[in-house]
């Protein structure tokens, strides 16, 4: 899928293609390119005139976030989330590609993030002719959709830890190992998009224009709070993981303790039980027509004592 946007005024005009073939491109257009195939890329590249070794990267989904120039052209390269499972806040990252000429805004990007529909749903006026607002503006929103995220996972964390209280299964801990990974990724590719961020600020493109320096300082502080953030709660995680793990042995031992003094009090009339069925002569109460209730009293009262004295044992223990 291929999306053209171009200024009409004060407004963007959107215009989706599946094939460009035969379309021309005006100047001061951003095309963005969802799913790309190679054979589009190329195609692109020659209606913008940038070149294709800098765009065919959008295919790798390992890209590294990184800056590139080659004759004029910009390419860009972000780590953007991306949501595997919403309701278990399970996420990836995937790369971004942001390329720009004079005359020409590209992005690429394999999967349906919501980068795009978030940069119209939260800035009001987009000039595609402005690249370097329009990359800031990116960034920016970039580091609003980690902190959504960061805060999703903060939240299952927690219901999480409310089921973990209680239970003796490693469903929950699994969960917070997958959370935990996805934390991992979010902290690698912020850090990346952090270092991204600074060599575009510290290039002398981004800082001629004086009117981005407020949405550049805007931008580095939603960057340094949702690395802060992803820091915060990656060591909540781990600490978390740890006590619950300890918590479910001590849950599991608990449980083993009640089947243990449940087994010492059956055994005792058991014992009862097993000698008098010895076949064996003379055994006492052998002729007595109330002897199996008399055993059977026996081996009640037995099991009594014992339930009596383990019941004094573990309180004689919790008052030490």
């Amino acid at each position: 899928m291929i999306t053209i946007f171009k200024e009409n005024g004060k407004e963007v005009l959107r215009n989706d293609y599946e094939d460009i073939s035969g379309i021309e491109i005006e100047s001061g257009s951003w095309i963005h390119i969802s799913n790309p195939t190679a054979d589009i890329i190329n195609r692109v590249c020659e209606l913008t005139s940038m070149s294709n070794e800098l765009l065919l990267c959008a295919l790798d989904d390992e890209e590294s976030a990184r800056v590139d120039t080659d004759d004029g052209d910009t390419l860009i390269v972000l780590d953007t989330p991306l949501a595997i499972d919403e309701s278990n806040a399970n996420y990836t990252t995937v790369p971004f590609i942001i390329g720009y000429n004079r005359s020409y805004y590209v992005t690429i990007c394999k999967h349906d993030v919501p980068l795009i529909n978030d940069l119209f749903r939260k800035v009001k006026v987009i000039e595609p002719h402005k690249h370097v607002r329009l990359t800031l503006y990116f960034v920016n929103v970039l580091a609003s959709i980690f902190i959504t995220f960061l805060k999703r996972i903060n939240t299952h964390t927690e219901n999480l830890e409310t089921k973990l209280r209680t239970s003796t299964k490693n469903k929950e801990l699994l969960e917070l190992m997958d959370t935990n990974k996805t934390l991992v990724y979010f902290s690698t590719a912020l850090n990346a998009d952090k270092g991204v961020l600074s060599r575009l600020l510290r290039s002398q493109t981004y800082k001629k224009f004086e009117s981005d320096f407020d949405l550049m300082e805007d931008t580095q502080v939603e960057m340094d709070q949702a690395i802060e953030m992803c820091s915060i709660y990656r060591n909540i995680l781990s600490g978390m993981m740890d006590a619950f793990a300890s918590i479910i042995n001590n849950n599991m031992n608990v449980i083993m303790k009640t089947l243990t003094v449940v087994t010492i009090i059956i055994s005792l009339p058991t014992l009862v039980a097993s000698i008098y069925g010895m076949n064996v002569n003379d055994m006492p109460l052998a002729e007595n027509k109330f002897g199996f209730w008399i055993v059977l009293s026996i081996c009640i009262i037995f099991a009594l004592i014992g339930s009596i004295v383990l019941l004094y044992i573990g309180r004689d223990k919790k008052n030490r």
